[in-house]
């Protein structure tokens, strides 16, 4: 099956949820979102020939704990879900993780759909069906692929974001600007907010289609991500800040510190200034750092990992490197990385 994906107004998402085949709606929520945006949408006053059952979450990944998914789907189940039922996810790239996964799990799968409201899960991890809960050994550890039926983006959910959350979203679309040419210099060229968006959203729609399932040509959307999962739970920073991190110490260590001078201007053109590295004072945590990465779950066999890894702007390439390798190129790349201004 693949995902439509839509830009849409508050007005035309209900429209959209009215229209389901489905008799049975199960709402999970953000605690935030629906806080600020539930009378946006009114489902049960607007919606009143379909039973609607809401699961309202934590925040960020508090929602993707064990525990969590466990009081989720018994309440769900409780309260009379069935294989028509159609489960709508409300929330950022957490949340839309953890619905994703209900979805994939209940019932052994029903349908299921997203609103993404961050600028990351717009433009990444609500598209593709990669959903996933935690594991105290690492992110996203459990989990499925179960493709949404729709996204339906509204731009409007970004004007409640923090500072922070945008630069964490800006973090993927630098992702795809060097992973695809025209989005690239549709950065350059300054294009708008919205267009640039859409142009991430259906670029990693199109690979997913291509590779449903990560065997092959997919495995380019974690360029960034192998050292920067690392990177986020050993110095706690948001994912795609960390990304970002990811991609500029693989340059240090595979490019000899070519695409840094590019990355830095794509930087600044969405509004991101100048940095120093987070592990910049006191000690870098090298070894908490490999220690993640040796539990990533790109990890082809018991000691080998796929690397991406880019040729030129919109040319990335998949290298499979062994892990002692890799450990031994990012100690030094992370010394090297001490005092870069990004």
């Amino acid at each position: 099956m693949k995902t439509k994906l839509e830009m849409l107004s508050f007005e035309k998402i209900v429209e959209r949820v009215r229209k389901l085949k489905s008799d049975t709606i199960l709402i999970i929520v953000d605690e935030r979102v629906w806080s600020l945006y539930n009378d946006k949408f009114s489902l049960e006053e607007k919606i009143t020939d379909k039973k609607i059952i809401f699961w309202i979450a934590p925040r960020g990944e508090e929602s993707k704990r064990i525990s969590e998914f466990e009081k989720c789907i018994e309440s769900l189940l409780e309260q009379g879900v069935h294989r028509n039922s159609h489960l709508i996810a409300i929330g950022g790239g957490a949340l839309s993780d953890f619905a994703g996964f209900v979805a994939s799990t209940i019932l052994r799968g029903i349908d299921w759909s997203v609103v993404p409201t961050t600028l990351l899960s717009m433009v990444d991890s609500a598209i593709g069906g990669k959903v996933a809960i935690n594991s105290r050994f690492g992110k996203n550890l459990i989990g499925a692929f179960h493709r949404p039926v729709n996204v339906w983006i509204n731009t409007e959910f970004l004007n409640s974001l923090s500072e922070e959350e945008i630069k964490s979203g800006t973090g993927e679309v630098l992702k795809y600007a060097f992973l695809s040419k025209d989005i690239y210099e549709m950065i350059i060229q300054k294009k708008g907010r919205n267009e640039i968006i859409k142009a991430c959203a259906n670029f990693k729609l199109d690979v997913v289609n291509e590779d449903p399932f990560e065997k092959g040509k997919r495995k380019i959307l974690n360029f960034g991500h192998t050292l920067g999962h690392a990177l986020e739970k050993a110095s706690s920073l948001k994912h795609g800040v960390a990304v970002v991190w990811g991609m500029a110490i693989f340059f240090l260590i595979f490019n000899e510190g070519k695409y840094l001078n590019e990355l830095k201007a794509l930087k600044n053109i969405l509004g991101w200034g100048d940095e120093l590295p987070p592990w910049n004072v006191g000690a870098v945590p090298t070894n908490n750092i490999i220690s993640y990465m040796e539990k990533d779950k790109k990890i082809v066999s018991g000691d080998t990992i796929d690397i991406v890894l880019v040729e030129g702007i919109g040319k990335p390439v998949i290298r499979e490197y062994t892990i002692e390798e890799i450990k031994n190129k990012v100690k030094s790349g992370l010394d090297e990385s001490i005092n870069i201004i990004l």
